[in-house]
């Protein structure tokens, strides 16, 4: 069974390099008297000043001789070599910014980052190439090349039966999961790896492939993410703070494809509110089913983590039920919210 969950998308970063720049000094910079001997040396001289020129030129050349020029002396050369360790002094001081500047201001952009990360749930998977075996964390970044190529990976969830296919981009290519036993398709047919985040079940027992193709003559990038269900059940009361720590092991998502369910009883109530939410607002969300509902992966009538104050009608009376926290695009993030009676 395949139910095709929220389409948000968060974005990545970037980085930067530094690129060193060399200075490369002629000879007629190091020595200008130089460069004065190779313009009279390029000279046409006339018959007429000839016998004066030459003079001149010998007197020129013998002054700069007594002078200790270095043009044509490699002790002179030698000395010249000095010049890198400029470079490197200049290099040095295009850095000395950044050693320098304001803490605050570098500790509020660490933040920023570990917040973002903290959201977005960055994947750390092993990268798997076409032809591979997609396990829980996977990342895929491949390529149709050529017209009527398919792709085929190998499916090893270990005990997993329901997992997310997450950050999916490939414009106009499709995918669909197979079951090995029959060669029939799991769930829906021809599914869009275009964007967003699919849940699919196995239903039956054995080995499962994964395949990507192009629609007619369709080539291109395309990309995702596996991360299977992982749920995890904490009893609660109305009335109680959630969060980290409270109970023991809740108030994050701590892994991707985490499902927590906070079930509690009614106990009179006719409807709930969930108030105070904070955590990762964007990446996080909410989902009040009976108790006895399973298909926890799947969201019918989420609500946002934080800012959603209304009621929440228990419509089933008097019973357990269960407030459920989940990613519909599988990353991670804390979370703290009040179940209270509402109505």
């Amino acid at each position: 069974m395949i139910e095709r969950n929220g389409e948000h998308m968060i974005g990545e970063r970037d980085t930067g390099e530094q690129n060193g720049h060399r200075a490369n000094l002629s000879l007629a910079t190091l020595n200008p008297a130089v460069s004065g001997l190779a313009r009279i040396g390029d000279m046409t001289i006339s018959p007429s000043v000839s016998r004066l020129a030459k003079p001149a030129v010998a007197i020129v050349f013998f002054s700069l001789t007594l002078a200790g020029c270095g043009a044509i002396n490699p002790a002179s050369n030698a000395g010249d070599a000095a010049t890198p360790e400029v470079v490197s002094t200049a290099t040095q001081e295009a850095a000395a910014p950044v050693e320098t500047s304001d803490t605050t201001t570098a500790e509020e952009t660490t933040e920023e980052t570990t917040e973002q990360s903290t959201d977005t749930g960055a994947a750390t998977g092993n990268t798997v190439q076409p032809g591979g075996t997609l396990t829980d964390g996977s990342v895929v970044s491949a390529e149709l090349t050529r017209a009527g190529q398919k792709d085929v990976f190998k499916l090893d969830l270990g005990d997993a039966r329901e997992f997310y296919i997450a950050d999916m981009h490939g414009d106009n290519i499709q995918f669909q999961a197979f079951s090995d036993v029959d060669d029939q398709p799991v769930g829906l047919p021809n599914l869009s790896l275009s964007f967003g985040t699919w849940v699919m079940k196995f239903t039956k027992s054995g080995t499962h492939r994964l395949e990507i193709w192009g629609d007619t003559n369709v080539v291109g990038q395309y990309g995702f993410r596996i991360a299977t269900v992982k749920p995890r059940t904490f009893p609660v009361a109305i009335g109680m703070k959630i969060g980290e720590g409270s109970p023991a092991g809740a108030g994050r998502l701590d892994v991707s494809g985490r499902v927590e369910r906070f079930e509690f009883d009614s106990d009179g109530a006719s409807a709930i509110k969930v108030i105070g939410g904070t955590g990762a607002c964007t990446a996080i969300e909410l989902e009040l089913v009976d108790a006895a509902y399973t298909e926890i992966a799947n969201a019918r009538m989420p609500i946002p983590l934080c800012g959603y104050e209304s009621d929440l009608p228990l419509s089933n009376g008097d019973g357990k039920y269960a407030l459920i926290v989940r990613s519909n695009t599988a990353k991670t993030g804390p979370y703290s919210f009040q179940i209270v009676r509402g109505g």
